[in-house]
């Protein structure tokens, strides 16, 4: 979750991410649910969260 939204991961099946989506929304009302293609961080072993984390100030 981040300010206003909640970040999930998309896994290329539109009915399942479809309805993930839709779950996701009447779980958090009034936040936007945001769908982020999973792929390109899956095949270098990551997850959602690894784009997510918090960055330290330089």
């Amino acid at each position: 979750m981040v300010n206003g939204a909640v970040i999930m991961p998309r896994f290329g099946d539109p009915a399942s991410d479809d309805r993930a989506a839709g779950v996701l929304a009447d779980l958090h009302p009034g936040r936007e649910v945001v769908p982020v293609d999973i792929h390109a961080i899956a095949a270098g072993g990551g997850g959602i969260h690894c784009s997510t984390q918090q960055q330290p100030a330089p």
